[in-house]
């Protein structure tokens, strides 16, 4: 029992490192005070010695997809003439029935072990919880280690967690946090709520006073409405990068999401979290209870409108207006479904407009018609596209479209437009809804009727750059032959920049019932962030305010050039965005089924042979197809890469992924030598390497890699170790 007593401080020091060690989280993930009506109080004190005590501040909860996760600050405060070493103290959190949970520091407080005299230390902490528990389950027990004790711990204190608790600002109000060690004092300015026939679009001002005595660049947030059956739903940031704070001034970040229409808005909240890359996690920041909402003007999206002409009565409905980033501009667009509910065809009205900024600014715009249909039957509808641009640093509050009929006697002297429709809607409702990466967007022109969704994303790497994919499936959903719709593309970081995307459509029409895979592709700086990022796309109109015709080519939205069967695309309507799934770059070990959509390869038996200073790869390989879905190789290459493990220099062969596809002057042996769709044995490339007959003594093992190269950029599909000139089994 003795000398399990002389032991015991070595082991309790070695817990404590590990306690203290923790994971990584920035200075800006916590909050200090609060002000105004919601200054935070401590929730108890429990003291340490005669002349110093401790107190838990700033308790915050968060539910997301990896559980619950619990922050507080512990204050410890010394009145005393001497330091206090915390590395004698620790804080449990436990719940009330006595469920005890693991508690970590912070990493940037980590080397708070002393607490000078005179002075405060704030400590903050984390810890996960399981689903069943509240915050006012929850108590902090502040505890000694004395190794004279059975379990080494001495309970000084508990602190538990008012029922009534919910860490929450009330509407109205501020709250002061910490951001990377700056007071700042944050509150919520303005609410307004939009609708459209599937969403409705929270848009939050929010306020960010800087109160201390230095500057401030604002770090990376997350930000989300949370409501009151506890869903949370994703907010874009507008504003947010590289903002600058100055001391004593304040700046206006725009805050805009999307939540279903079925889902109950009331009691909406406003919640900043932060997300730790490292630890997988998302820690909450602060939490508002947002305001009763201003609600749009009248004319808005969602509601229904009717004009007539000589022709006949006509109900519009605005679907959605939206503000697309386009290179150096805006793009202003509307939807608007134009239905006839009468009980004799009428024509699709030839309609003209513009849009109002303010009351004040004009922008003329194109409206853009569907292509392919003449007229409109007894209880049909068409879909009007309006877009103009406007140069993307313009801010206005008020958007108003009006809407205009052209003359349909084109002969009459009066060539005039008459006014026949407005809908007007705040500047903070032009946002996009943004869909689940898992789920499906439909596009339902005549003509192009089509399901879109997003099946993976991908990373290649190059020297200085990253090129990102995100592969879109699409379905054609009509009963004939059809082009897919030419689209623009755009991919967005969670703190508001756009990266313009290229799209490498496919060539050929497809069947009904018939799929395409389209690949977005996007060069990003290395160091990029991309986690949190959507996509945005749209379709092609060109400058006479056609829809761009699809079939072939690669559109670019980088340098406003296309390569299209028809013309270039100037802007693009009808906008639709989904959030981007985790990066995919699996590598298959052994080779088999690599995905190189729409082929995929398998490969065994591999081995290598020497001979007249020739080297030559061996092996047997499987390759098949995707026939039921269109994907344009062009630009994609396969490359095989003989890597030997001790350093000599790599040597590669590649060859295009359209190469595949047998050809009229194909031989019996052609695949031998040639990648071919289908299986074949004993397939062999000579690789020319006159300096390694010098170097094989130096020759043991290698690593066969392949990988697949676009625009310059490669990623990893798959690897094996082997032995130079022997053959593997699998």
């Amino acid at each position: 029992m003795t000398k399990s007593r002389k032991r015991a401080p070595l082991v309790m020091t070695a817990l404590l490192a590990a306690v203290l060690a923790g994971s990584a989280l920035p200075a800006a993930a916590f909050a200090d005070d609060g002000r105004d009506a919601i200054t935070a109080a401590a929730l108890g004190r429990v003291d340490l010695n005669g002349s110093s005590y401790a107190e838990v501040k700033q308790v915050n909860m968060l539910s997301d997809q990896n559980g619950k996760v619990v922050t507080f600050t512990l204050s410890v405060t010394n009145t005393g003439g001497k330091d206090v070493s915390f590395i004698d103290y620790w804080v449990r959190l436990i719940s009330k029935s006595g469920a005890q949970f693991t508690v970590k520091m912070m990493p940037q407080d980590k080397d708070k072990n002393t607490i000078p005299a005179g002075s405060t230390q704030e400590l903050s902490f984390y810890s996960t919880v399981n689903e069943a528990t509240s915050l006012s389950d929850l108590k902090f027990r502040i505890i000694k280690w004395d190794f004279t004790l059975d379990n080494f711990e001495r309970t000084l204190g508990e602190i538990p967690v008012p029922d009534d608790f919910t860490g929450v600002a009330p509407a109205g109000s501020s709250q002061t946090v910490k951001l990377s060690g700056t007071n700042m004092s944050l509150y919520v300015d303005k609410f307004t709520l939009g609708k459209n026939e599937k969403y409705s679009l929270p848009n939050v001002k929010l306020k960010l006073e800087n109160v201390d005595n230095h500057s401030l660049t604002m770090p990376a947030y997350q930000f989300a409405v949370r409501t009151s059956q506890g869903y949370t739903y994703p907010m874009e940031a507008k504003g947010l990068k590289d903002l600058v704070i100055n001391p004593q001034e304040t700046k206006d970040v725009t805050l805009s999401g999307s939540v279903p229409i079925s889902v109950s808005t009331d009691g909406l909240q406003l919640v900043i979290t932060q997300n730790l890359a490292d630890l997988k996690l998302n820690v909450p920041i602060a939490f508002f209870q947002l305001p009763a909402a201003n609600q749009q003007d009248s004319g808005g999206a969602g509601e229904e409108v009717q004009f007539t002409d000589e022709n006949g009565l006509y109900t519009a409905k605005m679907n959605g207006m939206y503000r697309l980033p386009w290179e150096d501009q805006d793009i202003l667009t509307a939807d608007l479904t134009v239905s006839n509910n009468g009980s004799d065809s009428l024509p699709v009205p030839n309609m003209s407009g513009y849009f109002l900024l303010d009351d004040a600014v004009k922008v003329e715009a194109k409206v853009v018609t569907p292509a392919k249909v003449l007229g409109m039957a007894k209880g049909s509808s068409v879909g009007l596209q309006v877009a103009a641009k406007v140069p993307y640093t313009y801010e206005f509050k008020k958007l108003k479209l009006v809407l205009q009929e052209k003359p349909a006697d084109k002969t009459a002297a009066d060539q005039t437009p008459v006014d026949v429709l407005e809908f007007e809607t705040p500047a903070e409702v032009l946002n996009v809804p943004i869909s689940d990466s898992a789920a499906s967007f439909a596009l339902t022109d005549p003509g192009y009727r089509s399901k879109f969704s997003v099946q993976a994303m991908r990373k290649y790497e190059g020297k200085s750059t990253d090129l990102y994919t995100a592969e879109v499936l699409v379905a054609n959903e009509e009963k004939r032959y059809a082009n897919v719709a030419k689209l623009v593309a755009n991919l967005r970081a969670a703190d508001g920049t756009v990266y313009p995307a290229s799209v490498l459509d496919v060539k050929d029409k497809v069947g009904p019932g018939g799929k395409a895979l389209l690949i977005v592709s996007c060069v990003l700086p290395k160091g990029a962030n991309a986690s949190g990022m959507n996509l945005l796309l749209g379709e092609a109109v060109s400058s006479d305010g056609k829809v761009v015709s699809g079939g072939g080519g690669s559109t670019s939205n980088t340098n406003n050039t296309t390569t299209t069967a028809t013309s270039d695309p100037d802007m693009y309507v009808k906008p639709f965005a989904f959030w981007l799934p985790q990066v995919n770059n699996e590598v298959k070990t052994p080779l088999k089924d690599i995905p190189l959509a729409p082929y995929t390869l398998s490969i065994d038996h591999i081995g290598t042979s020497l001979e007249n200073r020739v080297l030559t790869l061996k092996f047997d390989y499987e390759i098949t197809k995707d026939t039921g879905t269109q994907v344009n190789t062009e630009g994609r290459k396969v490359v095989f890469q003989l890597n030997d493990t001790n350093g000599l220099r790599a040597i590669e062969w590649s060859t295009d992924l359209s190469s595949f596809e047998p050809q009229s002057s194909d031989s019996p042996d052609t695949a031998q030598t040639k990648l071919r769709v289908g299986q074949y044995k004993g397939f062999h490339i000579s690789l020319n390497n006159e300096d390694l007959i010098y170097k094989l003594s130096f020759l043991k093992e290698y690593d066969f890699n392949i990988y697949e190269e676009f625009q310059g950029h490669r990623r990893l599909v798959g690897t094996v170790k082997n032995t130079w000139f022997a053959y593997s089994q699998d």
